[in-house]
């Protein structure tokens, strides 16, 4: 009996996997089990895979579009765009049946169907954290002229309790037709019962909390099946699985966690994708800046808490055998030049480069990049790494005290306090505000039960020195031999929780980046190269690709039963592919040229910081006035002390010839200048450095 059920799972699989078996078969199958190995199967081919190509191109949108999902039976599409429209399209003809304009202010970063409503709610999220569950009131059809909806057409529930930040995902609950919930960056997944409550503005809410992680939470997913446990990604690199029937209070722990694969992280590897398999036994997490995984579910996993006490997960991490960190390039944000298929590295750009497709005001990268190497030749110029740490009256004439100068006074060696001030402190200020909220969250979650009461402090603030002793300490510690037998190791070296990886696509400039599976055999996700790459699920080789943007391709999404794909991204519109080609078609050379340009770009962009222009603006305009004034002041002070020489001095304008004898006092004034600048951007939050 075992025997023969084996052989006939055998089969089943085969039909999967066949689409010629399956329509041989098509008369001697029950309807319903032949329509869906026919289905399975056409998506499990291989070479209707390299026949995908454009099928509709549907511009509905006046905006990027960051989201895109399909309704349960596949014959509608609901998308959402910076334009802070809801806009529902029939996927057979590609007209617009139903355009709305919603309260959201920002981008609208996710937007789904609700279950067992006809199609007629959904519920979204957009940048600025608030999450909106929309219905309308009257159906819509095809045969009728798509109308912008007005207020009496619609009903909005407005919930605005997520306490800061964006909100980065909603999920509708599929046991449920009132019921979602979201996840953003204070850190929490909410749940909200429509038939509980229809509202919520509290800046300061508890009652919708369903998880609080120790830092944002930027993707999350539902088992498709058991529909309890639930996948959240956090912006420590930690994916964490909850039993959502184990969830009694805020702090309920994980039921187990998976770091990203890498021994220890020096920086956050942010996830922007989490989907779990159809069978919920592997799950597929795409990080930013990192390669995209398939975890065995299977496997036991690791204790939250003892991930978080390694240290080995920990932002801003440094040893004493790590490398000095290179100087980061600055990119203005709006500048799309390192994206595209005409995207080249840093190195081989030229300065009369077309910049083609540009989705957005055109910035010239040459300028831009020019532009960063000066503020950074400024504020490490030689003369300042080669001073001392200022003294009180160096700290009274800059006007503003940087983070590096408390570690300084407690260090009693002067000289193991001078190597560290070396550093730029504008690129440790920028580093935390953009990083700021994880970095808080993972510092008060890595402290001892008996060193809690000393180390958790409000504002993270301690300071570097401290930081690199007692993350030493941390990963001291956790060496082997020092724990119990059953207690795992850190750093973790054996990733066996790993079934696979896939890597030759480009992650790194929006805050949403979707992956999925396409049937049983292969993975999808968009890269910022513009294309969409298909990996096979079993080897990890890539198999297809599709060039689908002009710049970014956020988003893709497959079919509920047919081989059709949905895609898009910065482009202003959405596509629809299909397996229409006459020929299967897949060029291997083109597609390792591309792999090996996003390889060396991906590099760089980890060494690049996006900025608002502003922020750089204001940086210029406060060096310029204060080079003036030091001028204006030092030839004040020459005229005090030698009233005879002031008239063949000129009028104070700053000539050249006097800047030798003070560049040491114009770096100071400079760098406290450019540290001011940065606070003020991290008492703004800026945490946002790579929105769309």
């Amino acid at each position: 009996m075992q025997v023969a059920t084996m052989a006939d799972r055998g089969t089943r699989m085969q039909l999967r996997r066949s689409v010629h078996q399956c329509i041989e078969d098509y008369p001697y199958t029950p309807a319903s089990t032949a329509q869906s190995n026919l289905q399975a199967s056409c998506k499990n081919s291989l070479s209707f895979v390299r026949r995908l190509g454009l099928l509709h191109n549907l511009f509905v949108h006046n905006g990027c579009v960051n989201t895109v999902n399909w309704n349960a039976s596949g014959s509608h599409i609901v998308s959402g765009s910076d334009d802070n429209h809801l806009v529902i399209t029939e996927a057979k003809s590609g007209r617009v049946l139903l355009r709305s304009k919603t309260q959201h202010k920002r981008h609208i970063f996710s937007a789904r169907f609700m279950p067992l409503s006809g199609d007629r709610a959904v519920v979204s999220c957009s940048g600025e954290g608030l999450v909106l569950h929309t219905e309308f009131l009257a159906p819509y059809h095809s045969n009728k002229t798509a109308a912008l909806v007005g207020e009496s057409e619609r009903v909005a529930s407005v919930f605005d309790c997520h306490k800061f930040g964006s909100a980065f995902d909603v999920l509708p609950l599929p046991d449920t037709a009132r019921g979602f919930l979201s996840c953003g960056e204070d850190a929490t997944v909410r749940s909200f019962d429509l038939r509980q409550t229809s509202s919520c503005s509290e800046r300061v809410c508890h009652k919708h909390i369903l998880v609080m992680a120790p830092c944002a939470v930027t993707a999350m997913d539902v088992a498709p099946i058991s529909h309890h446990t639930m996948a959240i990604g956090c912006s420590d690199s930690i994916v964490r699985l909850y039993d959502r029937r184990m969830l009694s209070g805020e702090r309920t722990p994980p039921v187990k966690a998976y770091p990203i694969p890498l021994e220890y992280t020096r920086r956050h590897y942010r996830p922007t994708c989490v989907k779990f398999s159809a069978d919920e036994g592997e799950l597929l997490v795409s990080y930013s800046m990192e390669q995209l995984y398939l975890f065995d579910l299977k496997h036991a996993g690791y204790s939250d808490a003892d991930l978080l006490k390694s240290g080995c997960y920990t932002s801003k991490m440094r040893r004493d055998d790590d490398p000095e960190p290179q100087m980061p390039r600055l990119r203005f944000r709006g500048d799309w030049s390192d994206t595209g298929p005409n995207s080249v590295a840093v190195a081989e750009q030229s300065l009369n480069r077309t910049n083609v497709g540009q989705a957005r005001p055109a910035l010239e990268p040459g300028v831009l990049s020019r532009l960063s190497d000066e503020i950074f030749r400024m504020l490490n110029s030689p003369s300042r790494q080669m001073r001392q740490p200022p003294g009180p009256a160096a700290a009274s004439d800059s006007g503003s005290t940087s983070d590096s100068a408390p570690a300084a006074a407690e260090s009693p060696p002067p000289a193991e306090a001078t190597a560290p001030r070396s550093r730029p402190t504008w690129h440790s200020a920028m580093i935390r505000a953009l990083e700021n909220e994880a970095g808080q969250a993972s510092r008060r979650e890595e402290t001892s039960p008996s060193e809690g009461a000393d180390s958790e402090q409000p504002g993270n603030s301690c300071s570097p020195a401290e930081t690199v002793e007692e993350e030493t300490t941390c990963s001291e510690e956790s060496e082997p031999g020092q724990s119990s037998a059953e207690a795992p190791q850190f750093p973790i070296r054996s990733f066996d929780y790993v079934k696979m990886s896939f890597s030759g696509h480009r992650n790194s400039r929006t805050m949403v980046k979707g992956a999925c599976f396409w049937g049983d055999d292969f993975i999808m996700s968009g890269s910022d190269c513009g294309h969409i790459f298909v990996w096979q699920r079993q080897t990890g080789k890539v198999v297809k690709t599709l060039l689908a943007d002009n710049r970014v391709v956020n988003r893709v999404q497959p079919h509920p039963t047919l081989p059709y794909l949905l895609s898009s991204g910065i482009d202003y519109n959405v596509k629809l592919w299909a397996p229409i080609a006459a020929e299967p078609h897949f060029d291997e050379a083109e597609c390792e040229g591309l792999m090996k340009s996003n390889e060396i770009m991906l590099v760089e962009t980890r060494d690049t910081i996006t900025v608002p222009a502003q922020i750089m603006i204001r940086i210029l305009a406060s060096l310029h006035q204060y080079r003036r004034l030091m001028h204006a002041a030092r030839d004040a002070a020459e005229s005090t002390a030698d009233p005879g020489a002031a008239g063949g001095e000129g009028d104070g304008d700053g000539d050249g010839d006097q800047a030798p004898n003070n560049s040491e006092d114009n770096d100071a004034a400079e760098a406290a200048v450019a540290v001011a600048d940065a606070d003020d951007v991290a008492e703004g939050g800026n945490n946002d450095a790579e929105l769309i």
